[in-house]
């Protein structure tokens, strides 16, 4: 029943969400943008049914994934210590790379989309959908999953 959130609630508004926009050539922000560009509040609970992306065989989301595997969401990266425009190298999520995200970022008034992403000095910020750039996927554990290892680059994470 775990899945991903690609929040796709839209607003017209910068500043807070009113579930217009969207379509055509109108300036859309989406939650993903207020909640960590406006706000600062990253918040990992998924606000659509349809926007979280969960497999066939799940009781809960769209079950529209054939496997269980997906991108990280921008709330996600927040959690883990990345911020909008500010630098940072001393998180897990830092490899010196961009990677994309699921996130959704502003569909702006010339039809160009963009998506949040891990820039590669380790802020978050966002790309047009164009643009050429990492990925790296994720998956969900359950809970009692065991694994050995404390997670650092000479002592990875091994699940058992």
């Amino acid at each position: 029943n775990a899945g991903f959130c690609g929040d796709r609630t839209p607003s017209t508004s910068s500043s807070s969400i009113n579930n217009s926009g969207g379509t055509g050539t109108t300036q859309t922000y989406y939650a993903g943008y207020i909640r960590l560009n406006t706000n600062k509040s990253p918040d990992l609970t998924c606000a659509n049914s349809s926007d979280f992306y969960t497999v066939s065989s799940s009781n809960k989301g769209n079950k529209s994934l054939t496997y269980p595997i997906g991108l990280i969401t921008a709330d996600e990266i927040a959690v883990a210590g990345g911020v909008w425009g500010t630098n940072n190298t001393r998180y897990y999520l830092y490899n010196g790379q961009r990677n994309w995200t699921l996130s959704p970022y502003i569909l702006d008034s010339g039809n160009e989309a963009y998506v949040f992403g891990i820039h590669s000095s380790g802020n978050i910020t966002a790309w047009y959908v164009t643009g050429v750039t990492a990925m790296r996927p994720v998956i969900n554990l359950k809970a009692d999953t065991l694994f050995t290892g404390k997670g650092t680059i000479s002592d990875p994470y091994n699940v058992l």
